[in-house]
């Protein structure tokens, strides 16, 4: 006998009848329209405006304004309050720092905003989000395989699988083992294997997102999704550390190739931490933050002479060799300056207010990883996307399709069915279970 409304508790969901819907509580999504959301999404394969404007963008446009018609959808409108306050923020600095008003981080909160409107409209629940969030998957991949970047198209299969298409692919992958309703144990298999790709392939930080969500996965299944969240943080900062001890041990030996021997070498030849040594933009992205935290530069390729050399001063303070290559390091092969950290190059480029968006992101991202448990055989995907989401708004420079991704994680957040449950009941984790 199904079980009525009023006695199911608070966040958790009712099951799905057979055939009719998934663990997210949205009608089953026939053929026609995944492969009708899927072509919308893969529209993204066409480059219009760097990173920012692509082909999706006209399908967003064409349907971006039914989002403030009354319906009854999931609504909320924090995210595109402060993509608004983002464009808004960049223009000023544009305007104060006599900036170009086209460079392509001023669009991007914009893009943001549109895609989030777009992507509201089209898909209405988790499921037909991923599905849109595939096609656009297919397209960063047929943008990056036809046309990329100049990290790309060097002929090297690593250098395409690390600056292009390791996400969507590892995206792809989960959403064909979502549809096919692979056992968790399966996923952990694939996570793994994508992390051993990665790893050699040098691609580090990706092997980490994997195997993190396979571990968050493993916890989740053997604790019946009762760990608490401060149990769960701890785990995956000692597996973090864990995992950069044996990485650099095993690393230095050879036993992962010379290329990645080679980088792990000249990362830790001074006395910084590893972390800060992979990703050495932070000394001048703090110190242009701190002198113009309001407005910031406009660019970064604005901040001044004087900074740069301040904060070169830093980092040699904070460990950094004063043979380390600072230009190389901290520049582009076109001589622009590179902050590696969406977070920061947008805090430092526009202020404050720019850095407002971000930071809802990685509250977002937060609840994919931790209270997607709602989302049935969505949840690794969610959980991947949060992760890698997570790691890109720190560590990584604006991408391919990245804002059209992070309105995906925005609506997603949003149709997660759950009001911010950090842990699943044991009754909800073992009806996963089966």
């Amino acid at each position: 006998m199904a079980r009525t409304a009023s006695a199911v508790p608070a966040g958790e969901l009712l099951p799905a009848a057979p055939g009719s819907a998934d663990h997210t509580g949205s009608a089953a999504l026939g053929l026609p329209e995944r492969v009708w959301l899927f072509g919308l999404g893969a529209a993204s394969s066409l480059p219009l405006m760097n990173f920012t404007v692509t082909g999706f963008s006209f399908v967003c446009v064409a349907v971006a304004f039914a989002y403030f018609l009354p319906s009854s959808r999931r609504r909320n409108s924090v995210p595109l309050l402060l993509a608004a306050l983002g464009s808004c923020a960049y223009l000023a600095s544009a305007w104060v720092n006599e900036t170009s008003f086209m460079a392509p981080n001023v669009f991007a909160f914009a893009s943001f905003g549109l895609y989030f409107c777009g992507i509201t409209v089209l898909a209405r629940d988790i499921q037909r989000i991923a599905t849109v969030l595939i096609g656009i998957a297919f397209g960063s991949t047929v943008f990056f395989v036809l046309i990329g970047t100049f990290l790309t198209s060097t002929g090297s299969v690593g250098d395409l699988w690390k600056y292009g298409i390791a996400p969507a692919a590892t995206v792809a992958v989960l959403y064909l083992a979502a549809m096919c309703r692979v056992r968790w144990q399966g996923i952990v298999v694939i996570l793994t294997v994508l992390a051993a790709m990665s790893l050699i392939l040098n691609f580090r930080s990706h092997a980490l997102v994997c195997l993190a969500v396979a571990l968050l996965l493993v916890l989740s299944k053997l604790f019946d999704g009762t760990l608490s969240i401060v149990t769960r943080l701890v785990t995956l900062a000692a597996f973090g550390l864990g995992f950069s001890w044996l990485l650099s041990y095993a690393a230095r030996d050879g036993l992962l190739g010379e290329s990645l021997r080679d980088k792990v070498l000249m990362q830790s030849s001074g006395s910084v931490p590893m972390l800060l040594a992979g990703r050495t933009e932070p000394p001048l992205s703090i110190t242009a933050i701190l002198h113009r935290p309001w407005l910031g530069w406009g660019d970064a390729n604005n901040i001044s002479h004087q900074v740069y050399l301040q904060a070169q001063d830093i980092a040699m303070n904070l460990g950094f060799a004063r043979s380390f290559p600072f230009a190389y390091a901290w520049k582009l092969p076109d001589g622009t300056i590179s902050l590696h950290s969406i977070l920061l190059v947008s805090w430092a480029e526009a202020g404050i207010l720019a850095a407002l968006l971000p930071l809802w992101l990685l509250w977002a991202c937060y609840r994919l990883i931790f209270v997607a448990d709602a989302a049935g055989p969505w949840t690794p995907l969610l959980m991947f996307l949060g992760m890698q989401a997570t790691w890109d708004i720190l560590f990584s420079p604006w991408s391919y399709n990245l804002p059209a991704v992070f309105a995906v994680i925005a609506c997603s957040c949003i149709s997660l069915r759950t009001p911010g449950r950090h842990r699943m009941t044991r009754q909800h984790a073992a009806r996963g279970n089966r």
